[in-house]
Order: structure tokens, then sequence, then C-alpha cells
């Protein structure tokens, strides 16, 4: 039982330092040990690839949204989308459906989207003076700053504000 507890053990201790090796990012000296467990990793069906940041598709740029409100008196309000680097990992966390809905809102072509926050904002966004007036028109913006990809070098820290001129993406008017 001895002897076979200690093939068990042996084998357990190949396996993670394997594992370990594959989880760190090959640079100098570590490079070619990387490469001598690729093939071990492939053959048993469990080489990943490379996971830059451990993620697939990382993002590439920082997005921001803003809509500015006109009431019907003429009286403006501004409303922003979350600045998420601000926000603590415990508050990201609890706000996640609300990082997943304006990822989705940004994508290219959700005129519909669009829409929709825009009549939210305009039931949800108050008169700067309190006043029961409707709103007559908001206009949607957005601006973007490019976050350099992961590779070999170490990314510069962020968060990435050198921000784009804002863009105004839509102009909605309520139906009458």
């Amino acid at each position: 039982m001895g002897t076979h507890r200690r093939w068990i053990n042996a084998f357990l201790v190949g396996f993670l330092a394997i594992v370990a090796i594959d989880a760190f990012h090959g640079t100098g000296c570590t490079q070619p040990l990387k490469d001598a467990v690729n093939l071990p990793l492939l053959v048993t069906g469990l080489w990943q690839g490379p996971w830059r940041l451990y993620a697939p598709d990382v993002d590439k740029d920082n997005l921001q949204l803003k809509a500015e409100l006109v009431f019907a008196d003429q009286a403006t309000a501004t409303w922003s989308s979350p600045d998420w680097a601000e926000l603590s990992a415990l508050r990201k966390f609890r706000l996640a459906r609300h990082i997943n809905y304006y990822n989705a809102i940004l994508l290219a072509d959700r005129e519909l989207a669009w829409d929709d926050l825009c009549a939210y904002l305009a039931r949800s966004v108050p008169h700067p003076q309190g006043k029961a007036v409707a709103v007559a028109q908001i206009t949607l913006s957005l601006r973007g700053a490019r976050i350099p990809p992961p590779d070999e070098k170490i990314v510069p820290a962020g968060p990435y504000r050198a921000f784009d001129p804002w863009e105004v993406i839509r102009v909605w008017r309520p139906r009458a």
C-alpha cells in the first residue's frame, strides 16, 4: 500500500508542477519550461492556449455614455453612465447586471435599445428645479479611450482616460 501511495503522490506533485509552469506567464527563463510542458498538456487534452489576463477577449475600449436632457421649459439636466474604474470591487459585483446592460447598449446598431434608455431617462431623471415638466429632447453621446492590448510586455496602469471627444449617437424626442 505504501508504494502505491508514493506513485500517487509522485503523480500529483508532477501534475501540479506542470500546471503551475503552464499557469505562469512565459517570459525569459520560464519560456523553455513552458515549451517543454506544452506537448504533454496537448496530448492529454489539458492545454488551454494562451490566457492573457485570464480572459479570451479583454476590453479594448473604455467607453462612457452621457445624456443631455432638455425639458419643455428649456431647463437642462445631464446624466452619465457610471465610471466603473472609480467603483470598488464589491460595488462592481453588486452592479454586474448594470455593467452588462451598458456593454450591450454600446454595441453598434442598437438604436432600439438607445430609445429605451432615453425613455427610461425621461421618466427617471428629475427636473433641475424639481418641477413636473416633461422632457422635450434627449441627446445621447459617447466617448471612448483605447486600452493597450495585453502582450508580452506589462500593460501600463489604467484607468485609460485619453478620451476622444464626445460623439452624438442619438437625438431622441418623446412621441407626441
